[in-house]
């Protein structure tokens, strides 16, 4: 999974630069509405972004050992 993406980001820079704003934007809200509603249901959006968060950092860390080029 984190190989197809970091091959997703090389070939589609613009669509990871939307999934980027995306999950920030969640993250965002779901802040927002856990402090201000107090209602622990908004956490999933949290959980969500931590997840996309560890899936970027793999597929960057496979992209710059494998997919860049030594020049």
């Amino acid at each position: 999974m984190f190989r197809r993406y970091a091959i997703f980001t090389n070939k589609f820079p613009m669509l990871h630069n939307i999934n980027l704003m995306i999950v920030i934007f969640v993250m965002l809200v779901s802040v927002y509405q856990l402090v201000e509603n107090e209602q622990l249901a908004y956490a999933n959006g949290i959980a969500f972004a931590l997840l996309s968060v560890v899936m970027f950092a793999r597929a960057s860390d496979y992209k710059r050992k494998f997919l860049t080029t030594n020049k």
